[in-house]
Parts: structure tokens; C-alpha cells; sequence
């Protein structure tokens, strides 16, 4: 699947199966405020490593994390479009390590 710009692929049906599907995996909740011992309803699926830069991860389920609209808004620089050091912190996070299967 070419990605032509990704407002269209987040229209795509395989993007919104996977989006429910990490949403049932992460039992609705934010995983960022999981972190904090707070319990937050997830609204947003969230690419660690962002579409832009890895087209070819944009369905791969280890680089989905689920996320309420306030984390979220946290991962980008709304300016720049670039990764926040919250957003490089997750992008870290979830890299598999060479020996490991990436699905």
C-alpha cells in the first residue's frame, strides 16, 4: 500500500482495524498516564516512530501505543512537527531490539 499523504491513510479501512485493535490491546487506557498511576480514557492510537519518517511501520502493532487527546498533544511539537522528548521517550520505549520478531 502506497501511503500518498497520511490524512488519507487514516481514512484507509486497514488503518482503522488496527486502530481498534491496539485500542482493545492497551484496554483502553493511556499508556502515558499508566506510567503515572493514573487511569485515563484512550482516545488516540499514536505512531512512536512517526508515519512521516517510517511509512513502513504504520501498521506495525509494536509502534501503536494507545493514548488520551492530552498525552497525545504531548508527543508532538504542534510547530515544527517534530518528537518531543516525551515523544522520543516512547519512540525509545517500544523499538524492538535486532533479536527480537517484529510482527
Amino acid at each position: 500500500m502506497k501511503v500518498v499523504n497520511k490524512m488519507e491513510f487514516y481514512k484507509t479501512q486497514s488503518w482503522k482495524r488496527k486502530r481498534a485493535k491496539i485500542l482493545r490491546r492497551d484496554g483502553y487506557e493511556c499508556l502515558n498516564c499508566k506510567r503515572y498511576g493514573k487511569n485515563r480514557t484512550a482516545t488516540t492510537v499514536h505512531h512512536c516512530h512517526p508515519l512521516k519518517e517510517r511509512p513502513d511501520l504504520r501498521l506495525a502493532s509494536w509502534n501503536l501505543i494507545s493514548l488520551c487527546a492530552e498525552c497525545h498533544g504531548k508527543m508532538h511539537d504542534r510547530e515544527t512537527d517534530k518528537l518531543t522528548k516525551l515523544g522520543e521517550f516512547w519512540r525509545e520505549k517500544v523499538t524492538p531490539h535486532p533479536s527480537s520478531t517484529v510482527e
